[in-house]
């Protein structure tokens, strides 16, 4: 290639060009010619190497030394040089070079015609391919982007997404074509928000058979729960995830979970504020949903809190074998269980571990674990009123056992909880106490304790969130079709519990109730469950035996 632009432009040089071309009114002398023919030379040569490595620099650089030199033959012959040259040359050997334009456009007036042109460059942190051109149209975006979309059984998806072009306003110069896509726009993230819309409903009927003087076991149809929920995340400043659940249940409307939750924050985990499930017990935190039974334990409803307003921190360590939370509480809005206290504030902490846990246990999709756990509950009461009451395991049926208000500055609550899971077998039970400071009088005692077991007669196993020590949402081997042929999954249980509210003065009553189980599940967000119970109920305003039957169907999306 250097040959060949070496014979181009001697020819140039020998044929094409004339004294006029260099110096007005002289001719060109033998000296002038061979000075020529040695510049148009080494000017092709240098020209040559740089077409050979794609390098524009070099072409920058050649060009120039070439026409400082004919300029130096055009002014002066052989001789000394102007001064304009010698500026031109003091920068070339190492002069501070021009600073570029303010405008994100290059022009030149020498050099090949590709540095001629204008060339408006657009960056794009995604841009979409074909659309990489010189003097492409700037990409455009609209500023807020919405996506709403229904999927199923996971409800309504919503998402919304905010950008805001930031232009880049310093100029780019000799930038290779391969290049063009470069930064003269970026797309920041400002703002995201995406998540789930959905809602949960439960319809309980429960029909009794009373004796001895208890009343007020009126059966019937009851619309036990409805809830609308919003959860997901966004990106605001940090990563917040969160929920806003608003809900019925007979007696009024509520606010169940309502929620902001600040992830990953080291040794502390997550920092949640709003209104939440406490940390205390087993059966509590795990939700409605994936409880075997219709209803918590009684000694869960009694003496374990529910649904409170605070700031919780927590965590699962040492490779989720290990959780851990801590949370400072208030009275919140609504009530649905949970021990029936008022004016107060209260600190509860909760530790779980798994000493055993193997997945592939007992086989495919059956696990093996052991889960045990250890949660209390301090309670300062403002207003000098603690108070534990109960219903027998059946929202429809009257409370049983209640020590109405109590004299007391504070109480504390300690709860021991213990669940073993192999493959279809499943394990439960806690044993909860209560300290009560009665306020002029001796300090008084209430306890509770449950014992569960399960078993699902088509081979799933129970499944366990590792994250929150809890037990998660059941997934059935098969959903129920009448087309193919699928059964569901199929769960039988037992339960016995007894809840002890009497002690001193206060004769809040006892409890004992066993209950049986059956539960289908065609489809994880659909469950159907049936209940019998028996209890015994003693020491309060009246005393008894009675015998429930309930049924509940359930389903959320």
């Amino acid at each position: 290639m250097n040959g060949q632009l070496i014979r181009t432009l001697d020819a140039g040089a020998a044929a094409g060009s004339s004294p006029d071309r260099f110096a007005a009114g002289s001719s060109a002398s033998p000296i002038r010619r061979f000075l020529r023919a040695r510049l148009v030379r080494l000017l092709a040569g240098s020209l040559g190497k740089c077409v050979c490595y794609g390098t524009r620099r070099r072409v920058h650089e050649s060009l120039r030394a070439g026409l400082v030199g004919l300029s130096l033959i055009a002014t002066s012959g052989c001789g000394a040089l102007t001064q304009t040259t010698r500026e031109a040359g003091s920068q070339h050997e190492g002069g501070t070079a021009t600073s570029p334009p303010s405008h994100p456009t290059i022009q030149t007036n020498a050099g090949p015609e590709a540095l001629k042109q204008k060339v408006r460059v657009v960056v794009d942190t995604k841009p979409a391919s074909g659309l990489v051109a010189t003097n492409a149209a700037r990409v455009t975006e609209k500023a807020l982007q919405w996506r709403f979309s229904w999927e199923g059984w996971d409800g309504l998806y919503v998402g919304i997404t905010e950008r805001t072009p930031m232009p880049w306003r310093t100029a780019i110069r000799h930038l290779d074509p391969r290049l063009t896509n470069a930064l003269a726009r970026v797309h920041l993230e400002e703002s995201k928000m995406e998540g789930h819309i959905g809602a949960r409903v439960a319809v309980d009927a429960a029909g009794f058979t009373t004796t001895g003087d208890l009343g007020g076991f009126d059966g019937g149809v009851q619309l036990r729960r409805l809830r609308l929920c919003a959860q997901g995340d966004c990106i605001l400043v940090l990563p917040v995830s969160y929920e806003l659940e608003v809900g019925y249940v007979p007696g009024g409307f509520y606010i169940e979970d309502s929620y902001l939750a600040f992830q990953n924050l080291g040794l502390l985990g997550e920092l949640k504020f709003g209104q939440f499930q406490t940390p205390m017990s087993l059966a509590a935190v795990t939700s409605s949903r994936d409880i075997t039974f219709m209803e918590e334990a009684a000694p869960v409803q009694a003496l374990a809190p529910g649904v409170n307003a605070g700031v919780q921190l927590g965590r699962s360590v040492f490779r989720e074998r290990s959780t851990w939370a801590l949370g400072l509480f208030g009275e919140g809005l609504g009530e649905d269980t949970g021990d029936a206290s008022s004016d107060y504030a209260r600190a509860i902490g909760r530790i779980t571990w798994l000493p055993w846990y193997d997945m592939n246990g007992g086989g495919s999709p059956s696990q093996q674990l052991l889960h045990l756990g250890l949660s209390g509950n301090i309670l300062y009461s403002a207003s000098s009123n603690v108070r534990y009451k109960s219903r027998p395991e059946s929202h429809i049926a009257p409370i049983v056992i209640d020590t109405g208000a109590i004299d007391a500055s504070g109480a504390a609550v300690f709860d021991i909880e213990a669940a073993w899971v192999r493959g279809p077998l499943s394990i439960q039970g806690e044993f909860l106490n209560s300290f009560v400071d009665q306020t002029g009088g001796s300090p008084l005692y209430f306890h509770g304790a449950y014992g569960s077991v399960s078993w699902f007669l088509t081979g799933e196993s129970r499944p366990y969130d590792r994250r929150k020590g809890a037990f998660a949402r059941l997934k059935p081997s098969e959903n129920a079709s009448l087309k193919g042929g699928g059964l569901g999954a199929w769960e039988v249980s037992g339960r016995v519990s007894h809840t002890d509210l009497n002690d001193r003065d206060i004769a809040g009553g006892r409890l004992t109730l066993f209950s049986g189980g059956l539960n289908w599940y065609p489809h994880p967000h659909v469950r159907w469950q049936f209940n019998y119970v028996h209890g015994l109920a003693d020491g309060w305003v009246s005393s008894g035996a009675m015998n429930i039957f309930e049924t509940r169907l359930q389903f959320d999306f």
